[in-house]
């Protein structure tokens, strides 16, 4: 949807935002880190890459706001309305009105829309209510570049005018399809190229900014000193059959 229809709008949004700021309303940094891209840290497929940051490169260290109103100049969108849907929380209305000042800073006229939380995730998914821009979450089902970047990207995620379209941005680029497939089939015989291959597309998709990364929040177990032999597992996480207590 305009103006994020337009690369540079995205990419202006990507550049503008404090992901330090973001963090801290999350709860601080025990609790979440900045990130730019899809693929979370220690994941199959990421490679440290920030290129919205003052200081492209590895990581995010500040936002570069004069960066981003400069592309918004150049996209033709300045003075445009954007409504900014959010879950009616408390933490994602604070990341919304957050949201609303950074827009409303490079260009935009900016306004934050709460509702339910038990309808927020479907009804940004459907078309044919015009989201702009919404805040969400995303957790792996399994760990594997796929269930991030396959399941949020790709053309055929996409489902016009319906609940169950998780590709939200309605992003469909043919070229990086096609790259995904391949990945996906590569990493049938060879896992390693495969993850190679997810590390590309990450950043291609990054580059494009269809969703801006905001932050990665971190899996606390909070156990007493009673518990012994904690195993942890990417898949699924605290395997707590294995534990004991004394």
């Amino acid at each position: 949807m305009a103006p994020f229809d337009n690369e540079k709008a995205r990419q202006a949004v990507a550049y503008a935002v404090d992901r330090n700021t973001l963090v801290k309303l999350f709860g601080g940094k025990v609790l979440a880190s900045p990130v730019c891209q899809v693929l979370p840290p220690d994941f199959p497929g990421h490679e440290d890459y920030c290129p919205f940051t003052k200081n492209p490169g590895a990581k995010w260290s500040a936002p570069d706001v004069d960066k981003a109103k400069q592309l918004v100049e150049e996209s033709g969108t300045k003075g445009q309305k954007v409504t900014i849907i959010v879950e009616d929380t408390a933490i994602s209305r604070s990341i919304g009105v957050y949201l609303q000042s950074v827009l409303t800073n490079i260009g935009y006229v900016a306004d934050v829309k709460p509702i339910s939380s038990n309808l927020q995730f479907t009804y940004i998914q459907n078309t044919n209510n015009k989201v702009q821009m919404s805040v969400t979450q995303w957790y792996k089902d399994y760990p594997a570049a796929s269930d991030f970047l396959n399941i949020l990207f790709s053309c055929a995620s996409y489902r016009e005018g319906s609940d169950a379209s998780i590709n939200i941005s309605g992003f469909c680029d043919k070229d990086i399809d096609a790259q995904m497939q391949k990945a996906l089939d590569l990493g049938v015989t060879d896992q390693k190229a495969a993850d190679k291959l997810w590390a590309s597309i990450d950043k291609q998709v990054t580059d494009k900014a269809p969703a801006v990364g905001l932050f990665t929040p971190k899996r606390l177990d909070f156990v007493s000193k009673r518990i012994g032999n904690f195993k942890f597992n990417p898949q699924f996480n605290w395997i707590i059959t294995q534990s004991w207590v004394q």
